[in-house]
């Protein structure tokens, strides 16, 4: 059913980030067959599977991540994939990440969750989060002016 639908991925999920060996194996697994579309994940699996790979994976996991956001027809895909692109460890993909959030592959209105998934990915990426937004205010006030935008992003 649909609430077993979602404790599944929540568990899938924290599993994955924990590093749960079984877990992340069959994560690479389903994701391999998903990018090459042998097996498209399903909607529900894609979160976890996406987070447990970030969580574990170095700069080309992260390129085909991206390349997945870039490649996706679906704006819900693309904003799955923004939203969990923080969770990747590695300090240079950090910054990697928050460079693509103002970039133009990211709507100007999705970008605070792409800062957002950064700064409650990893104490890291809080501390490297806070710190790309007081080196770019005033680009990210230029372009939210005041809205619900600007605080929201202040929040997270």
């Amino acid at each position: 059913g649909h609430l077993d639908a979602l404790l599944r991925g929540l568990v899938l999920g924290k599993l994955g980030k924990a590093g749960h060996k079984a877990t992340l194996e069959e994560a690479r697994r389903r994701f391999k067959d998903h990018v090459e579309g042998k097996h498209i994940l399903s909607a529900d699996l894609r979160s976890p599977v996406y987070v447990t790979l970030l969580k574990h994976g170095d700069s080309s996991t992260l390129d085909t991540m991206l390349k997945l956001h870039k490649q996706a027809d679906m704006q819900e895909e693309k904003n799955r994939i923004e939203r969990v692109l923080g969770t990747i460890s590695q300090p240079e993909l950090i910054q990697k990440v928050l460079t693509f959030a103002l970039s133009e592959e990211v709507r100007p209105q999705d970008t605070v969750s792409v800062i957002g998934g950064v700064a409650g990915g990893s104490k890291q990426g809080r501390k490297a989060a806070w710190k790309f937004v007081r080196d770019n205010w005033e680009e990210l006030y230029n372009r939210y002016q005041g809205g619900f935008l600007i605080s929201r992003l202040i929040k997270v």
